[in-house]
């Protein structure tokens, strides 16, 4: 309760904050927990549970609502978190018209758009679906204005595409290094928008710590300060003109027996470096995160 009504406080006096929700933790069981984490103190604190666990989900916020579809299993569920009770409430937000997870998703100007293999499909309206140039899964997407850039996948992993409600736009430039089930995110250095990628994957699966940047209207990919250790799996969030990397799986900490170690630090990008600014409450792979 005393959570709930926190939140509704911070939503009143317009403070940011970022709603985590579900994934992986210890041993991989899938979790139904959720926080929320405010940067201005650097504390979390925790949420009322989904109404069932959720992984490789995407979730956004609509208004001051936080939306989350899908998810492993295949879910055709959208559920949207509304603080109006003392205890808050999950309900159901739309049907999907397929399950879809490992997706990427963006909140246009007809509604939230949700993005995988060939297909999108627009909740809760279901119209004004578009189709994809290339299959997309494992990539990360940037919202730009009525328009988002999709970068790296499974299949297109040095790819940069913006799309629109009417489709594919353009292809930027390629990253450096081809990269999926990255971070990303985006901030403003003299008023020009700057996409900043992060960590993640390559084509033979190795595990990334390298953070690179382009700078929009410019000609190629530079590289950043990389992360402080080898991470995928994470969720990222773009507020305060900083880019926040949220858990994820680092290979390098990993415990005896253990592929992977689940993380619960939560870094800041700031354009000059990565720094820690916090925990999550419980360690975190595949889960969704979104600014409210």
């Amino acid at each position: 309760k005393n959570q709930v009504e926190a939140l509704k406080q911070l939503l009143k006096q317009h403070i940011t904050g970022i709603f985590i929700a579900g994934g992986r933790g210890g041993e991989g069981a899938q979790l139904s927990s959720t926080e929320l984490f405010i940067p201005h103190t650097g504390k979390s604190c925790s949420l009322p549970d989904l109404p069932d666990s959720r992984a490789y989900h995407t979730m956004d916020t609509l208004g001051n609502t936080p939306v989350l579809c899908g998810g492993f299993y295949p879910a055709t569920s959208c559920l949207h978190f509304t603080p109006t009770s003392a205890s808050g409430v999950w309900t159901n937000y739309a049907t999907m018209l397929q399950g879809r997870y490992d997706h990427t998703s963006w909140v246009s100007s007809a509604g939230l758009v949700l993005m995988s293999g060939y297909t999108t499909e627009i909740v809760p309206s279901g119209g004004g679906n578009f189709s994809l140039v290339e299959t997309t899964r494992y990539a990360c997407a940037i919202a730009d204005k009525d328009s988002t850039i999709i970068t790296g996948g499974l299949l297109t992993l040095k790819v940069v595409a913006r799309y629109n409600l009417q489709g594919h736009v353009e292809n930027l430039p390629e990253m450096t290094q081809g990269r999926m089930v990255h971070g990303c995110g985006s901030y403003y250095s003299v008023g020009t928008m700057v996409l900043v990628v992060a960590g993640g994957m390559d084509d033979d699966y190795n595990h990334l710590s390298s953070t690179e940047q382009l700078t929009m209207g410019g000609t190629a990919w530079t590289t950043a300060k990389s992360l402080p250790r080898k991470l995928f799996g994470m969720a990222t969030v773009s507020m305060n003109n900083q880019i926040y990397i949220l858990g994820g799986w680092d290979d390098d900490n990993a415990g005896d027996g253990a592929d992977y170690n689940e993380m619960a630090e939560i870094m800041a990008f700031d354009g000059e470096g990565w720094k820690e600014v916090g925990q999550l409450q419980k360690a975190r792979v595949g889960h969704a995160a979104t600014k409210i």
